[in-house]
């Protein structure tokens, strides 16, 4: 079973940590760039840890807003 926490869904962007309850060692931060009516894969980061991974989704998070204001 494939478990995916949304950490940001924008109007343009998602990030999303998922993990797959099969295989213990591995945690994937995906990021999704958002067109009308599909989503692409623009880049996706594997961890061996949980810890790890949500630290880098929240941090990828925080640059995609700090960047979208300026």
């Amino acid at each position: 079973m494939k478990n995916v926490t949304v950490i940001s869904n924008n109007r343009d962007s998602i990030i999303e940590v998922s993990h797959r309850s099969s295989d213990s060692g591995a945690w994937i931060v995906g990021q999704w760039r958002r067109k009308l009516w599909y989503r692409k894969r623009i880049s996706s980061h594997w961890f061996i840890d949980k810890e790890q991974a949500f630290a880098f989704a929240h941090e990828m998070k925080r640059e995609h807003v700090e960047k979208s204001l300026r």
